[in-house]
């Protein structure tokens, strides 16, 4: 009896301390990102009395370093980051599940939510869509040619000295894959049963086809060597360049820099299809170590409110998650918004498995060898196959 009693008495204290819980901490990416949460968090400490404290931790770093603060108690309540990264957290053990309802969800578009679930549970709640687009000088560039081939005779006419008509990160993989998709590449095979990890397609014959594309734009002086983002980022802020391939979270940025900018979908390629760039969904997830899970629940999703949901989008110039905010007579006004949610449309979601993140290095690798001309698209996209099975082998073994 006795020793029941006390079994009851730490249960009660534990469910206490979590319920009623004084701070929250939260790693957010430094940057426009934080300065939101900073923004806002005031209103929900004077609501609930939990204090949030924003930590700026890049998102691609918070799964590591949770991994390793988890446990010993310092690490956050919350983390942000990609929905590609999920199936590697869970797999780690690292964030939880969370207690949510139908009614929860419901005011997230389908699609995010899907993004947050892995193995049939729900494992984040979505903020914003993310995918690339072109994003051009409207000084340089009045109109965007509704062909790649147009835009790129005229990018070579605008190249010119320290102008250039079209740069972007073209070695990293995700900025490149819609050139690759748009031909009939694809990561993982989509089955009735999910992805088959044993099926990759990208050294296929449309994988080839989009590579060569790449490596024309090398070859004909268009992307010089030693183009990475920031490059790229850097000049198109400096009005030395007509068109780039980027995101929404540059937005802020090109504003600032007093760039007369727009925003377009990517122009259709030479098989009639257009680009299919990867699809992201950024989401807030619980750690797996934390005691304040319902306060974490709670403080997320009012993050990600209506009210909360609009600012983000006003401040940061995201592709907000929530429906409502989505169905505004101002979203179907906004040019950027329009070609975004155009471009995502014909966008292809990124795998969430643990698999993908043996995908990133060695296709870096292959464009790489591409570019550089140190082996053909043919040799150097089968040997990044070969290296991704034997790393997923490696990883399950």
């Amino acid at each position: 009896m006795k020793k029941s009693l006390v079994l009851m008495l730490v249960l009660l204290f534990t469910l206490s301390a979590n319920a009623f819980a004084t701070k929250l901490v939260i790693w957010e990416s430094p940057g426009p990102e934080t300065e939101f949460i900073n923004s806002v968090k005031d209103e929900f400490t004077a609501e609930t009395g939990i204090e949030i404290e924003v930590v700026g931790i890049d998102q691609l770093s918070q799964a590591d370093k949770l991994a390793l603060d988890g446990p010993a108690g310092k690490g956050a309540d919350i983390v942000v980051w990609p929905h590609d990264r999920i199936g590697k957290a869970v797999m780690q053990g690292i964030i939880a599940p969370l207690d949510v309802t139908e009614e929860d969800l419901s005011p997230y578009i389908e699609s995010a939510v899907d993004a947050m679930r892995y193995g049939g549970k729900v494992y984040g709640i979505p903020y914003a869509m993310e995918t690339v687009a072109l994003i051009y000088n409207k000084d340089l560039l009045p109109v965007v040619p509704n062909t790649m081939e147009s835009l790129f005779t005229i990018a070579k006419e605008l190249t010119d000295g320290e102008q250039y008509g079209f740069l972007y990160d073209i070695n990293n993989f995700y900025f490149s894959y819609g050139f690759l998709s748009g031909y009939g590449a694809y990561v993982f095979k989509e089955t009735e049963n999910g992805l088959n990890v044993e099926d990759i397609g990208l050294a296929n014959e449309g994988a080839i086809e989009g590579a060569k594309l790449l490596l024309r734009f090398r070859k004909e002086g268009l992307i010089p060597e030693g183009t990475d983002y920031s490059v790229a980022d850097g000049l198109f802020k400096e009005g030395k360049v007509a068109a780039i391939i980027n995101g929404p979270w540059a937005f802020a940025e090109y504003k600032k820099a007093g760039v007369n900018y727009g925003i377009a979908p990517l122009p259709k390629l030479s098989n009639g299809e257009y680009p299919q760039t990867f699809i992201g969904v950024k989401g807030y997830y619980i750690s797996a170590f934390s005691e304040n899970k319902d306060a974490a629940l709670k403080f997320i999703l009012w993050l990600t409110n209506k009210k909360n949901a609009y600012r983000h989008y006003k401040m940061n110039a995201i592709i907000p998650t929530h429906k409502e905010v989505l169905a505004m007579p101002e979203f179907k006004q906004n040019e950027d918004f329009l070609a975004f949610a155009t471009q995502a449309s014909r966008g292809v979601p990124m795998p969430n498995v643990p698999e993908m993140m043996q995908v990133w290095e060695p296709m870096a690798n292959a464009l790489t060898y591409i570019l550089k001309e140190e082996a053909t698209p043919e040799v150097a996209l089968e040997l990044a196959v070969e290296q991704i099975l034997e790393n997923i082998w490696e990883m399950k073994n």
